[in-house]
């Protein structure tokens, strides 16, 4: 990462983007890239200012659902998920309007004040499946909507406590 910053940086955006739509999305493996460069040490300097420089792009509001479901035979399903851009505009901007929604709600918010990132969980992830997260979170624009097939229905029916008539693969 220090022989080369600038990919560095493109590499740690990367990462921070996923994570602020999905903390567990780290890139490679248990250990996140966001904790090699120490801000402390003069030689990670340039790929820390190579990842503020990522970051200066405009940001995107995202709306992000998951539903963790079973199979038929109880088994984990993977994972499917609805990601929508709901506003954008600059870091700071779109994490000021989400944590003041968000408290108008009573509703937590994490926020990260050296990047910018703010997510609030409307409904966070259990531990036992069949299960749905929900949250609102910030992130770099580069996000594209998406939607996996049948996800509307298979949501509305474990919100309504008809996960069993889910058609399961």
């Amino acid at each position: 990462m220090r022989s080369h910053p600038d990919i560095a940086g493109e590499g740690l955006h990367m990462e921070y983007t996923a994570m602020s739509l999905n903390p567990n999305a780290r890139l490679c493996g248990k250990r996140s890239l966001l904790e090699l460069p120490d801000p402390a040490q003069p030689k990670d300097h340039a790929c820390l200012e190579a990842l503020e420089r990522q970051l200066d792009v405009p940001w995107a509001l995202y709306h992000v659902r998951r539903l963790f479901l079973l199979s038929g035979s109880g088994e984990r399903r993977p994972v499917t998920r609805s990601t929508e851009r709901a506003d954008i505009g600059r870091p700071r901007q779109l994490a000021r309007r989400l944590i003041t929604v968000s408290e108008r709600h009573g509703i937590d918010v994490e926020h990260d004040p050296l990047y910018g990132r703010a997510r609030a969980w409307l409904r966070p992830r259990r531990e036992v499946w069949p299960m749905a997260g929900e949250l609102f979170a910030t992130a770099p624009a580069r996000v594209i909507d998406k939607q996996d097939k049948h996800f509307e229905r298979e949501w509305r029916a474990l919100l309504s406590g008809s996960a069993a008539r889910l058609p399961l693969a």
